[in-house]
């Protein structure tokens, strides 16, 4: 079986789900997971549609919803929030180039590369419904090999920074890598770069498609990001120089005998860094002497693991998922410390970022840690879902906290969004204020996230009249609408209403959605057992009710052509030769393909799918040809007393096609031709539809 054949199998698409259900839940994994359980419902059948869609070519990824996450010095971190399906594609990919790059990659894991290893789908069962190996036993041997150097007398330790990685890698040379150096088949290669520069992308705000960066959130991304790194690796330790090189994901660390020898690698680096397009950050590159190896890595996992076991274990007299004092009193000892602004007094690194968030997690309810974060929520704002976790665990209903809270709300300076949206999804009851609602609720706000954990804070503010506000001003955000279509069936006693409104969602073109139809109908088996199929239907629904699959041709004359009753003439009854109709399907593919870029090239495939349908009219309705050639047939009007629009129309678009094409080089007058232009073609299209309409109108074939 070929590369591509392994990606569109069965098995490693639902390998592809498996995994994104197994990876580890933070905001990201929070706002697909109802999806997972949408999609899983009628799972197989799904994946087949999914495969059938990119064999088919009616798969088109969509545009990514992006998240900004704070980050320190007033910078964010985008997430790319990807329509699940697009997802499952993507992971699909990864499945795919995991397998086929590891003979290559694994002897460099565990020795120079740490970080994000991935399981082969050759893996034992157990192992492989997750993408990658347990990173606590990556990061071990991250700090065995460092603390190993630094005993063989590599005492100074460089450290090199890239800057916004994900951001900045390449497509191109992406790709080139995979196929040059991993042999990666074409066709996987051609799906991944439409995706990723779809996918740079954002619905909510008006932005361009770039050939630069993948998105940061799927669990696939680390993979491509490590293979495009692999070229740094081997580039600079082929180099003669007495270093050691290691890499934990992208943070790279070269260890040497002296000052010297780091300056040379830093240099190095910068060049090999710069020649894959990206781009050092200066001021956080140093090179320094180490003193304590221990307390340059920080080693402190086992006396976490330990508080970890403590906060885990049942034991009698102990509130669950809680610490025993004394332990509790020594944790909040370190968590105080990294608030400590004198150097000379303070034993922990001021605002250590793993002890304050280890602290939150696991610290018991204690007033003077309250009065702290809220006091210094400002240097917090990377830890922000880790202050409301905290809040919301021990002090929920609080009137201090309640009074914190709302003030964040009301702020018209606040500097990030992301952090309104965090109190809404951990504090939904907090008090409707109109004001904050009229301040996030339009589109003019970018941070779709707040409207998204917005529906939850009216639904539990009764509220809901509201939701078609933020639907009107939301449309393209399925996340949002999927969120608000739950609470509107749940909060509906009418059966009536709930059998209607399921009905409309199968018909959604957003296939999530509609998936969300059937899943909420299964609530109610009566509601479930009245659908009755129809060609309005999505394809996924069609294909849950024993439906055909919609092709190509169908999925862009009812979708994107607006065509009503496109079955009546484009179904498999009518054309009965899977030849013919590959090939009329073929067509469409290169007309819209070439559409807007090619016009010339366009209008030639788009005359040859209409000499298609011309010979099935004729041979539907036993209409003798005046001759063989389409042109001719169509100058003696054989099929105009049925088809007025579709015989006029179709005679100027062969006469374009003939003349303004790389068809022939001359025009009827001997003049080279001039190709069409695409504002021509555009009325012509027009045209067209008008034909392809009449022709599905029609009753008799």
């Amino acid at each position: 079986m070929n590369q591509y054949s392994r990606f569109l199998s069965l098995e490693n698409f639902e390998i592809a789900f498996y995994r994104l259900k197994t990876a580890q839940r933070n905001l990201y994994k929070t706002i697909y997971y109802p999806d997972l359980k949408i999609f899983e419902t009628f799972l197989e059948s799904n994946l087949r549609t999914l495969i059938n869609q990119i064999e088919s070519s009616t798969y088109s990824p969509e545009k990514s919803n992006k998240l900004f996450i704070p980050k320190k010095n007033e910078l964010v971190r985008p997430l790319s929030v990807l329509k699940f399906t697009d997802l499952i594609v993507y992971q699909a990919i990864a499945n795919v180039v995991a397998d086929v790059t590891y003979d290559q990659t694994a002897p460099l894991y565990s020795r120079k590369i740490f970080g994000n290893i991935p399981n082969i789908t050759s893996a034992p069962e157990e192992d492989r419904i997750f993408f990658y190996k347990p990173w606590k036993a990556s990061w071990k041997d991250f700090s065995k090999r460092s603390i190993k150097y630094f005993k063989e007398g590599y005492e100074y330790l460089s450290e090199f920074d890239i800057a916004s990685f994900f951001d900045t890698i390449d497509h191109q040379i992406l790709l080139e890598i995979l196929n040059l150096k991993y042999s990666v088949d074409d066709n996987v290669l051609i799906l991944l770069g439409k995706c990723l520069e779809t996918w740079t992308a954002d619905y909510n705000h008006k932005g361009f498609h770039s050939k630069h960066g993948i998105p940061q959130g799927p669990i696939s991304s680390p993979l491509f990001a490590d293979i495009y790194l692999m070229y740094l690796d081997e580039e600079i330790t082929s180099k003669k120089l007495d270093i050691q090189y290691l890499r934990y994901v992208d943070d790279i660390r070269i260890f040497s005998k002296n000052v010297r020898t780091s300056r040379k690698a830093i240099a190095a680096l910068d060049l090999i860094s710069r020649d894959i397009g990206l781009i050092p950050q200066g001021h956080k590159i140093k090179t320094k002497k180490i003193l304590d190896i221990e307390k340059e890595l920080k080693t402190q996992n086992n006396s976490f693991s330990a508080i970890t076991k403590e906060y885990r274990k049942n034991t009698e007299g102990k509130e669950k998922n809680s610490i025993k004092s004394k332990t509790h009193r020594k944790l909040k000892t370190r968590f105080i410390d990294c608030f400590e602004e004198d150097d000379s007094k303070r034993k922990e690194d001021y605002l250590d970022k793993t002890v304050i968030s280890f602290s939150l997690f696991k610290l018991n309810k204690d007033d003077d840690v309250k009065k702290l974060i809220i006091s210094n929520y400002e240097l917090l704002l990377t830890h922000f879902d880790t202050i409301l976790f905290y809040l919301k665990k021990h002090y929920d209903g609080d009137q201090e906290v309640i009074s914190f809270l709302e003030a964040i709300l009301i702020d018209e300076d606040i500097l990030f969004h992301h952090i309104i949206a965090l109190i809404f999804k951990w504090f939904p009851n907090l008090q409707f204020n109109e004001k904050v609602f009229g301040t996030y609720a339009t589109q003019t706000n970018r941070n779709w996230l707040v409207r998204y954990f917005m529906v939850d804070w009216l639904y539990q503010n009764k509220k809901t009249d509201l939701f078609e506000i933020l639907l009107n001003e939301n449309n393209n955000n399925y996340f949002i609408k999927r969120k608000i279509n739950e609470y509107k069936f749940i909060l509906s006693g009418d059966l009536t209403f709930k059998k209607y409104f399921t009905i409309k969602l199968l018909q959604e073109k957003n296939d999530i959605l509609a998936l969300q139809g059937l899943y909420l109908s299964l609530r109610n088996l009566m509601i479930f057992l009245d659908i009755e199929y129809s060609n309005d239907l999505n394809s996924y629904v069609k294909a849950i009710k024993g439906g055909d699959f919609d092709d190509f041709i169908t999925k862009t004359l009812k979708e994107e052509y607006k065509i009503q009753n496109s079955e009546t003439f484009f179904n498999r009854n009518i054309w009965s030769s899977d030849e013919t109709y590959k090939e009329l399907n073929d067509n469409l593919i290169a007309y819209e393909k070439f559409r807007f870029s090619e016009p010339a090239i366009a209008i030639l495939n788009l005359n040859n799918f209409n000499n298609l349908c011309f010979d099935t009219i004729c041979a539907r309705l036993k209409i003798k040809k005046a001759a063989n050639e389409f042109g001719v047939n169509l100058n003696a009007k054989i099929i105009e007393e049925d088809f007025p629009k579709t015989n006029r129309y179709w005679e100027e678009i062969n006469s374009k096609r003939n003349q303004r094409t790389d068809a022939h080089p001359y025009d009827r007058f001997g003049k080279i031709r001039v190709k069409i232009k695409r504002e021509e073609l555009i009325k012509l299209h027009h045209k067209q539809l008008e034909a392809l309409q009449e022709i599905c109108n029609y009753r008799n074939y």
